[in-house]
């Protein structure tokens, strides 16, 4: 079987095209195009969004806060 949007080979009996989204049940939808999957990472995608850089927390930190949270738990106990 070939997609009747960019003419790759199909499984038979496929429902959708792998390699342009193409999908048998709306008709193989016209303008569905093949990219190839080079995705931007997340630090990039929060950059465009955002305008800005994710912040890290440094173990340091973390560490701090879960013993703060601890010492603040043990308080309301005793």
């Amino acid at each position: 079987m070939i997609c009747p949007h960019c003419h790759s080979e199909l499984k038979d009996n496929a429902t959708f095209c792998p390699h342009c989204g193409s999908d048998k049940n709306t008709g193989w939808k016209e303008g569905a195009e093949y990219s190839d999957l080079d995705l931007p990472d997340y630090d990039e995608i929060v950059e465009n969004e955002f305008g800005e850089k994710k912040i890290k927390s440094s173990p340091l930190a973390i560490t701090a806060a879960i013993i703060v949270a601890l010492a603040f738990i043990a308080t309301m106990i005793f």
